[in-house]
């Protein structure tokens, strides 16, 4: 697993980028082409997610809102406000639905038995009954159905869009198009946060919003009827043949060759060691590399980014400022500083941008916390602040905050999350790192109003101390730029310090890249030098 020698001055050494971008060149343009619109159109999944996170902090602060679903007396008075509970239950009963078809009972059923395309296809018929259900709502009984509908949806589309995207996309962009699905989750809750600007002065203003992702789920549904499925998942099915055909219209002929063989082979050894059982989740290599998948996504969320994207316009209210504004310009700020995820991540690694994201989310956190508790002051579960200059360094550690996690957890947790489990469990183990990842969500989203009217922005010393976490597990992660997705075991047994064992089905004695993977001669496969134990 050590790093090939590459002359000094050659193409490699001088930027690894340019070796990937050599590779790609040797790809007909047409198959480079239909790759990545394969991999954008099957984002617009991650869109749907990103509008449903991006339109409900505004509403649920919206006076109109407060008078048509939660039926408050004062709805028209500027310091009505809906309970705590009660509007951390309706962000957060989303997320409870996003777990539920998550589990991999239901998430198994969806990816192996009716694969990545009809995933999509279904997911994006019920989130489009969802927002329906939520904007012709005059309760917040139906407001919860219509929420948890929709999360039910989401919880499919978080864990088939990245997988369907990895699983297509070649080696050497594969961390590239994969992090689209952040790109687009950033870019749907960006484009809610201004179509919240713009809707909610209306009278009926936020039904129009809630309405405003049925038009996509609706192209999301008929669009994947001309996209193809998974080749990974047709080779798990026996249709090898079909498999090909797929490779070889985003791949060359020997590229498509090369990977189908990988794949056949990668299944015959998952075969070899018998069906898929419960088991296999919870033994050998599998539950260790489950762990770093649940804990990546757990940390994803528990370090706080639902504080300031659900709960944005509470915290720049109670600091006297625009909220609606403001928030809208943190969401473009959250969008803008997500693009160069696509370059950063196959040019610096998952590992670097995870360091470097957690460390630059765990400076702006403890700010938060200090100035909270030495010039903020509370009463009645109302903060008041007591210095404009605290206020204004809180507001720009909430800027600073949101572009550290843009670029890097962000994206990088749902790449690394979707290309380091072996094909015979993949849907199972996707399906219960995203579950962790909704289970993040529900406890950030109902526990965040509560914490701010008891604690104030003395809160944000808990993100602290798990942002603390995170920077010292990406510190230990191996990285996975490059590395072919049936390859993945070498990788973490080299970081586990393990050799094959009891459970750890579909390993190979030695690492051997497909000549398409190689950009200059060297294996793309390999992992950093660095990296070894």
């Amino acid at each position: 697993l050590r790093r090939a020698s590459v002359p000094r001055g050659s193409l490699v050494s001088r930027s690894p980028f340019a070796a990937s971008f050599q590779a790609m060149s040797r790809m007909a343009r047409a198959q480079h082409v239909q790759v990545a619109c394969i991999c954008i159109f099957s984002a617009i999944g991650s869109f749907l997610f990103g509008l449903d996170m991006g339109y409900i902090g505004p509403i649920i602060e919206d006076s109109k809102f407060k008078r048509d679903v939660a039926h408050l007396v004062d709805w028209n008075e500027s310091g009505s406000e809906i309970d705590s509970v009660t509007s951390g239950f309706i962000v957060s009963v989303f997320a409870l639905g996003c777990m539920f078809s998550a589990l991999p009972l239901v998430s198994g059923f969806f990816l192996d038995t009716l694969g990545r395309k009809v995933s999509l296809m279904i997911g994006s018929l019920v989130f489009v009954v969802g927002s329906v259900v939520q904007a012709a709502c005059s309760s917040v009984a139906v407001m919860l159905i219509g929420r948890f509908i929709s999360g039910c949806s989401i919880g499919i589309l978080s864990t088939v869009v990245p997988l369907y995207q990895s699983e297509l996309a070649p080696p050497q962009l594969r961390g590239g198009l994969t992090a689209l699905h952040q790109v687009m989750v950033v870019f749907g809750v960006a484009i809610a946060a201004f179509a919240d600007a713009l809707l909610l002065p209306l009278d009926e203003g936020w039904r129009l919003a809630i309405l405003i992702p049925v038009l996509p789920g609706l192209v999301l549904f008929v669009g994947m009827f001309f996209l193809p499925r998974s080749p990974r998942w047709l080779v798990q099915r026996g249709r090898q043949e079909a498999a090909l055909g797929v490779l070889r219209s985003i791949r060359d002929e020997e590229g498509a060759r090369s990977e189908v063989q990988e794949i056949i082979l990668d299944q015959e050894r998952s075969e070899a060691s018998g069906g898929m059982r419960w088991a296999d989740l919870f033994s050998g290599r599998v539950v260790r590399l489950l762990t770093v998948g649940v804990m990546l996504q757990l940390l994803q969320q528990v370090t706080g980014i639902n504080m300031f994207v659900s709960f944005g316009p509470r915290i720049f209210q109670s600091l006297g400022l625009d909220a609606s504004s403001l928030q809208t310009l943190l969401m473009a700020a959250l969008f803008v500083a997500t693009l160069p995820a696509l370059y950063f991540i196959e040019r610096f690694g998952r590992k670097t941008l995870l360091i470097c994201g957690a460390v630059g989310m765990l400076l702006p956190s403890v700010i938060m916390a200090i100035l909270g508790m030495i010039f903020m002051r509370q009463e009645d579960g109302k903060i008041e602040v007591l210095s404009n200059a605290a206020g204004s360094a809180i507001v720009a550690s909430v800027f600073f905050f949101v572009v550290n996690f843009a670029y890097s957890w962000g994206p990088t947790t749902w790449v690394y999350c979707a290309e380091i489990f072996p094909l015979k469990v993949r849907g199972h183990c996707v399906g219960l790192t995203t579950m962790a990842e909704w289970t993040g969500v529900f406890i950030i989203n109902q526990l965040t109003p509560m914490m701010l009217s008891s604690m104030g922005f003395g809160a944000f010393i808990i993100p602290a101390a798990f942002n603390l976490v995170a920077v010292l597990f990406a510190c230990w992660l191996p990285e996975t730029k490059g590395v072919l997705l049936e390859h993945m075991d070498q990788i973490f047994d080299a970081r586990f310090g393990k050799q094959q064992g009891a459970g750890d089905f579909g390993s190979k004695s030695d690492v051997r890249c497909p000549s398409s993977q190689k950009a200059d001669g060297s294996p793309a496969c390999n992992a950093d030098s660095s990296d070894q134990t």
